[in-house]
């Protein structure tokens, strides 16, 4: 590995590294990894790709995504020309994607907080995707309540999506079932996207119509369909709140 960068921010330390292996480019904020793309600006994470599919497949055009990182879902959107609006908390986010990751200019990035970004908006939005986590790699409790999913309803066309990634560490943990109740109690009629028995994985919280939507579809690269084995959709899980 290469270390090709390193910011001091407001909000932690960025690393950008370089893989020598495959020549994969990933962004680490704090020690906790956050994003990894090809020389394209393509993920090679698979929660990544099963977002993308999603948003494809329910033909938003217009889309917010809430946390940039390394960019890597607002490049692969901006591809299927969709209008992505990036919002992040942390300026210095937008510059490395932009540098290390292909980012296109042409995608609009916004300073914010994405509560306040959601509380003033007067956009709509076909999709909202929420891909906060704080230092040690939790999500910030003001994303995870009844009033937040509010927000983001407000912001949603009539057939808009909101989908959230959640890192779930084992069988065990709960925290994706519990954070969907909070969502459910807004209105939203959500599923999740899950990997069951994998570790320290990506858990997508969904709201929208999904049951007609194919993943894994044939439209993602050939390389990313081993990690999209094992994917399953289903219902929030009651004995979660209980």
């Amino acid at each position: 590995m290469a270390l090709l960068e390193k910011f001091e921010t407001d909000f932690g330390v960025i690393q950008v590294i370089r893989s020598k292996r495959d020549g994969t480019v990933s962004y680490y904020q704090n020690g906790c990894f956050h994003s990894q793309a090809n020389g394209q600006g393509t993920s090679v994470c698979a929660y990544v790709h099963v977002i993308q599919e999603i948003i494809r497949q329910a033909h938003a055009r217009h889309v917010l995504i809430i946390g940039c990182a390394g960019g890597t879902l607002a490049t692969m959107l901006r591809r299927l020309h969709c209008r992505v609006t990036v919002v992040d908390i942390n300026p210095v986010a937008f510059a490395i994607a932009r540098r290390y990751f292909r980012l296109p200019q042409d995608v609009r990035c916004i300073r914010r907080d994405g509560i306040a970004y959601l509380r003033n908006s007067r956009r709509k939005y076909d999709a909202v995707v929420v891909d906060v986590f704080s230092s040690d790699n939790g999500i910030p409790q003001s994303f995870v309540t009844e009033s937040f999913f509010r927000k983001v309803g407000r912001v949603l066309s009539p057939a808009g999506l909101m989908i959230m990634n959640v890192i779930t560490a084992d069988d065990n943990d709960r925290r994706a079932d519990i954070i969907a109740r909070q969502a459910q109690l807004s209105g939203m009629d959500i599923t999740l996207f899950d990997w069951p028995g994998e570790k320290d994985r990506n858990s997508l919280i969904v709201s929208g119509m999904t049951q007609h939507m194919h993943i894994p579809s044939g439209h993602e690269p050939a390389w990313i369909k081993a990690d999209l084995k094992g994917l399953i959709r289903r219902k929030p899980k009651k004995r979660a709140f209980g």
